[in-house]
């Protein structure tokens, strides 16, 4: 896709990104709808491409391989404005910075659920083939990073290093099991946010005490 020079669309955000996006969009779909068909190793990018139908070039300008493109390209950073506030509430107990960061991506979920039928594809897909396993833990390892760095800048320099990778770490963590028992097990239309909240909750529990521990 050649990249063209416009002016912001009605109901915000810049044509060609939605451009963008669209074929992107299109393309992971493509994907998808292949691998269902002919089983994900006997798919090309060629096959992929005219699927899509855009070039083999222009595919490659999206996505380095066919497993990132059954994966797609879901957003792999909270918003500005979440991070912003996140970081602005300043320093905090561990424990605390950790609820903060799981409330602000129960947030993104919910000002921005994703489509069910779409995860559950990919979760489906990523569970009977390994390459886009791979793929998917990838991309959730980039959001993983872009999480590190807002911990990092809200606790400031004193903190131990290995601390905001741990805290973004366990929160990331608890976000895909939620995600994943959400696209597997939900009914079309319900909210991911419950089965995040859920297993945020069931997090929050490794580090209570153990009532059955001797004193």
């Amino acid at each position: 896709m050649t990249p063209s020079t416009s002016s912001p669309a009605p109901g915000g955000g810049d044509l060609r990104d939605r451009r963008r996006r669209q074929t992107a969009q299109e393309i992971h779909q493509a994907v998808i709808r292949l691998a269902k068909e002919h089983g994900f190793c006997h798919v090309t990018v060629d096959m992929i491409s005219t699927e899509a139908g855009v070039s083999p070039r222009t595919f490659f300008n999206y996505f380095p391989g066919k497993e990132a493109a059954a994966v797609g390209q879901a957003p792999a950073e909270l918003p500005g404005e979440l991070v912003a506030r996140f970081v602005a509430a300043g320093p905090a107990h561990p424990r605390t910075v950790l609820q903060e960061l799981t409330s602000a991506l129960v947030a993104h979920l919910a000002e921005d659920p994703p489509d069910r039928r779409a995860a559950r594809d990919v979760f489906e897909l990523a569970h009977s083939t390994p390459p886009v396993l791979a793929a998917l833990m990838t991309r959730f390892d980039g959001f993983r990073r872009s999480l590190v760095e807002a911990v990092a800048a809200r606790m400031g320099p004193d903190t131990p290093e290995e601390l905001p990778d741990l805290i973004a770490t366990v929160a990331i963590s608890a976000m895909r099991t939620g995600m994943e028992r959400w696209s597997l097990h939900a009914e079309d239309g319900d909210s991911p946010v419950p089965y995040v909240e859920r297993a945020t909750a069931l997090l929050y529990t490794l580090f209570s005490p153990d009532p059955g521990a001797s004193s």
